[in-house]
């Protein structure tokens, strides 16, 4: 039986006959024991395991599969990257509902940073220009005054929650790449509090 093997010495697939090979494939010729069915080679002999491997970086070793400590360390690498791609989702999440902005076309969110620098003038300055605020306030029928007054509380509200969160994040992103193993990465729970409660 002819047995493919990929680039970390795990059995693909076997054919009756030679098959041919993709990048980073090889092929030996073993009797396939069907009650046994995972492979992993060293590239010069084939063992079995009845029991698949826990993932591509594990090696068949006396029977029981194992992790190589160089192995250890690229699974390391690559648990941190999906921490931190969840820890910045849901950073981000928390943000887009705390904020609402889940709720809002991706347009008027972008507008909130033009909103946000005329409220903070009008409170430096009152008679500063507000030219967004304004248009807002027309188009809805409310006193101009009555929506600077609000864009400046949300504008203090957002600053406040974002740097907040994005504190929070960061000191998550700390511990997660300081980990020195899975078990202390699993450790590390990804939750986000409001300001309020801090």
């Amino acid at each position: 039986m002819y047995m493919i093997f990929n680039t970390y010495g795990h059995c693909e697939m076997a054919a009756h006959e030679a098959p041919a090979l993709s990048d980073g494939q090889y092929c030996l010729e073993a009797e396939w024991d069907d009650a046994r069915p995972f492979a992993w080679s060293d590239g010069t002999s084939v063992w079995f395991s009845d029991t698949p491997p826990p993932d591509h970086l594990h090696q068949l070793h006396n029977g029981k599969w194992v992790l190589p400590d160089s192995a250890a360390a690229q699974q390391l690498e690559a648990a941190k990257a999906a921490k931190l791609h969840q820890l910045n989702a849901a950073a981000q999440a928390y943000i887009d509902a705390a904020a609402e902005t889940d709720k809002l076309p991706a347009f008027e969110v972008q507008t909130w940073a033009l909103q946000a620098a005329e409220a903070k003038a009008w409170a430096a300055d009152h008679a500063a220009p507000t030219p967004v605020l304004n248009g807002i306030a027309a188009a809805r029928g409310v006193p101009v005054e009555q929506l600077r007054a609000a864009a400046l509380r949300k504008t203090l509200a957002y600053e406040a929650l974002t740097a907040s969160i994005a504190g929070q994040r960061q000191a998550l992103q700390a511990k997660i790449e300081a980990a020195k193993t899975t078990a202390a990465l699993d450790k590390i729970v990804i939750a986000f509090t409001a300001p309020e409660a801090i």
